[in-house]
Formats: C-alpha cells, structure tokens, sequence
C-alpha cells in the first residue's frame, strides 16, 4: 500500500514499544517502517514535545499521528502553527489490552471474566503455566510473542472484538 503521509506511531510504554516493533518489523501493520517519521517509532508522548522534536522542520507530506497509550486522559493538543502539518491524531487504547492478549492467548478469557480480577491479577495469579517475569517488560513481551506472531494478530483481533472501545481506537485498526 502507498501512504501518501508520514506516519507517526507513538507509543507509552516498553510493553506497546515491543508489540509494535514485532508487528511492525513482521510486516503485520498497514504500513511499513520506511513510511514512519524518521523510520521508527516514536516516545515522545506530549504534543509540544512531539512538535519542538518532530515537526520543526521541512516535510513533504502531511503527518499522520497514531498514538498508543492506555489512558483516554492524556490530551495532545498542537498549538496551531503546527496543526496544518498533521493530516489526523488517531488513539489507540492499550488499557488493559497487553494483559488480556496473554490471557485470550492462553484460553482463559471466559474465566477471566467471571473471576473479577483485574487483568494483571489473573495474569500474575491464575495464568502459572506462563513464563515468570515481568509481563509489561520489553524483553519479556518480545520474547514470549516473537515465536506466535499469527496468535498476537489473532489475539489483538478478539480482543478489539470483546473489548468495549471500538475497533477503530484498538490496535486491530493499524493491523494490516
């Protein structure tokens, strides 16, 4: 596909930063790495910041903005000079995504939801068969899906299926 826009996929944490970077460099996403403003992701997560840092110099092409993160709090607001610069901000909610992925990976989403644990809970508690460690971790994210990439797309799928938020506001809407 032909993007006509530089995109700028901002991400919260370490966890989304490996999700996306797996996707992205497995060629799962709607677009590619070369089509990224400066051919990477980005973690620059307030608009001044990502104005001062991102769109303070010459561009060819309108920016498309993508931001993953798992508050509907936090706002990014571009002050108006750079508002001609940027095609469309787009949120994409991660709250709790990155452990209910293990949790439907795993085939526990019905007991999941009659268990009343929070999504972390469940996965510290009741998923003992995964691998130990820190479960928003970089290292651990990354090495737990790199091997079962076609269950993380199949996962982030469901999820944008049951999830409350709508599709277009999860990370089902960027997946190619």
């Amino acid at each position: 596909m032909k993007i006509d826009e530089w995109i700028a996929l901002i991400v919260e944490g370490s966890a989304e930063l490996a999700l996306l970077t797996l996707l992205l460099d497995n060629h799962l996403l709607k677009f590619e790495r070369t089509d990224l403003l400066e051919h990477d992701l980005l973690r620059t997560r307030s608009a001044s910041q990502f104005q001062k840092l991102h769109l303070n110099q010459a561009m060819d092409k309108q920016v498309h903005v993508y931001r993953i993160l798992d508050s509907r709090k936090e706002k990014f607001k571009l002050s108006p000079a750079y508002q001609k610069r940027v095609s469309k901000v787009e949120e994409l909610y991660t709250r709790p995504e990155i452990e209910v992925l293990y949790i439907l990976n795993e085939g526990k989403y019905a007991h999941f939801k009659r268990s009343k644990l929070k999504p972390s809970e469940y996965v510290r508690h009741e998923l003992t068969t995964m691998p130990k460690g820190s479960i928003k971790s970089r290292k651990y994210v990354t090495q737990y899906w790199q091997t079962q990439l076609d269950d993380l797309v199949k996962v982030i799928r469901e999820y944008a299926r049951v999830s409350t938020d709508p599709i277009d506001q999860t990370l089902a809407a960027i997946l190619r």
